[in-house]
């Protein structure tokens, strides 16, 4: 009975083993045969592009970098053409964009007036671009504030103005919802009125 039970718990053990080498192999089989299409990614976005890709049945992984919190995007090397043109049909990967803390950090150097205004109006439009690539189905938004510095003492006064760029997916009908985009635009920018901002909106040209 004793030889039994050694000879049971032996071939458990034996078993064990087998079944992890298996895995292993596999596993690094699999990375094996899979490509890094985007790295540097925010968990935001690899999270969005990972659905897509399962979605439309290609074999995705994310992987999280050993430094920061950023993540890489790796598919099956045979689907990364057709991965690549899946993710730019919905706009990935997104740019990048500098907020206003990003913009003003302290580098230890004074900044003139005039450059402390440009770099505001600069990271005010990527805030609002940022809004903007928010809306479902919006692959590209380009979005440029002009403010013009008044003269306390003078009466006449220039209003600010903004013209928005959208290019957007064609299954999506962004133009039901133009009055929705300036209006936002127009809220997120001090001193603009709504008859002040202009949005062009074209649909992306998208390969059958």
């Amino acid at each position: 009975m004793k030889y039994n039970n050694y000879k049971n718990i032996t071939m458990y053990k034996i078993y064990r083993k087998l079944r992890f080498s298996v895995v292993a192999a596999l596993s690094i089989f699999l990375l094996a045969c899979q490509m890094e299409l985007h790295s540097g990614l925010s968990e935001a976005d690899v999270n969005d592009m990972l659905a897509i890709m399962l979605s439309n049945d290609i074999s995705a992984k994310k992987i999280k970098s050993k430094k920061g919190n950023t993540y890489t995007l790796s598919v099956d090397e045979s689907m990364v053409p057709e991965a690549v043109q899946l993710l730019r049909e919905h706009g990935f990967p997104k740019e990048s964009t500098a907020s206003i803390k990003d913009m003003f950090k302290e580098e230890g150097l004074v900044s003139s007036p005039m450059e402390e205004r440009v770099r505001y109006i600069y990271a005010l439009s990527q805030s609002v671009q940022e809004t903007l690539t928010n809306i479902d189905g919006v692959l590209i938004a380009r979005v440029h504030i002009v403010m013009p510095e008044n003269n306390p003492y003078i009466d006449k006064i220039n209003p600010s103005s903004a013209s928005v760029f959208i290019k957007y997916h064609p299954r999506s009908n962004l133009n039901d919802i133009k009055s929705e985009i300036k209006m936002i635009v127009e809220k997120s920018i001090e001193g603009l009125s709504y008859d002040k901002v202009s949005v062009v909106m074209l649909p992306a040209q998208l390969s059958r």
